[in-house]
């Protein structure tokens, strides 16, 4: 535990390290500010110290983090109070680089509504149809977000699986198909499809999607159907780098992704 901490301590520390150099902040006027000592924030941002939870938005808001100080140390400190999905779905807006991998389902900021409302409902039967559509109707919204014109750069490599597998009627699986291709065609997104039987097959663990923002570190992140994991630890970043190279030289070419999807909609007909 006391390992777990030192660590935590280090990240916090350095990312507020650099939002203070970033400021223009000396470590003396944010110890004034603060109205302890500069030894007391060098041994913060050496992670010798934890800073204490009451002064982390006031940290915040002097450095011009915009929250994201906050919200790394809730990660690192309350991890169970942190509302992942809506804190990922604001990195992943402010990307520049977005890399998604997804091996049985088409990424939630790919998705049409119809896809969605088949994905929901048939992971969480007890959810009502109206909340269902709540739900889907927020999901295109934050696609919209990601998929604007100046938006990020978009790489997504996602299992044969994903289109093979009918998670609705087939209007609905046709529909989620030809926004791919619509994607895909445009240039918007750079699409390639795993297929069958490739080796090795460096997607084994799930999805992974790794961002790379303009203002923050890289990151990392692992996503279930009840919670998601995110890290900008540089050896992970790097390791899971590795891999979606890896299945990006594993899998079709963007071209051939096209007509693999060309093909496989003219089966839903």
């Amino acid at each position: 535990m006391a390992d777990d901490l030192d660590q935590a301590n280090i990240r916090f520390g350095q990312s507020m390290t650099t939002w203070r150099k970033r400021s223009g902040k000396t470590q003396q006027s944010l110890a004034r500010h603060l109205g302890c000592t500069k030894g007391h924030v060098s041994q913060i941002e050496n992670g010798r110290r934890t800073l204490n939870r009451s002064k982390v938005k006031e940290v915040d808001n002097f450095l011009g983090a915009e929250g994201r100080l906050e919200h790394l140390y809730s990660e690192l400190y309350q991890p169970e109070r942190v509302d992942w999905i809506s804190k990922f779905h604001q990195v992943q807006a402010e990307a520049e680089v977005i890399r998604d991998y997804h091996n049985n389902i088409v990424p939630g900021w790919l998705q049409t509504k119809g896809y969605a409302m088949s994905v929901i409902s048939s992971g969480a039967p007890w959810v009502k149809q109206e909340e269902i559509q709540e739900r889907a109707a927020l999901r295109i919204k934050r696609a919209q977000q990601v998929l604007r014109k100046d938006g990020p750069q978009c790489h997504v490599v996602m299992d044969d699986v994903a289109v093979l597998r009918p998670i609705g009627p087939n209007e609905v699986m046709k529909e989620q198909i030809e926004h791919l291709l619509k994607l895909a065609v445009s240039g918007r997104v750079l699409l390639q499809m795993q297929g069958w039987g490739q080796l090795p097959h460096a997607g084994l663990d799930g999805p992974m999607t790794l961002i790379a923002s303009p203002s923050a570190p890289e990151l990392v992140h692992f996503e279930s159907v009840y919670r998601g994991q995110s890290t900008d630890v540089p050896k992970v970043v790097r390791q899971f780098g590795t891999l979606f190279s890896r299945l990006q030289a594993t899998a079709r070419s963007p071209q051939e992704s096209v007509a693999f999807l060309e093909e496989m909609s003219s089966k839903y007909e």
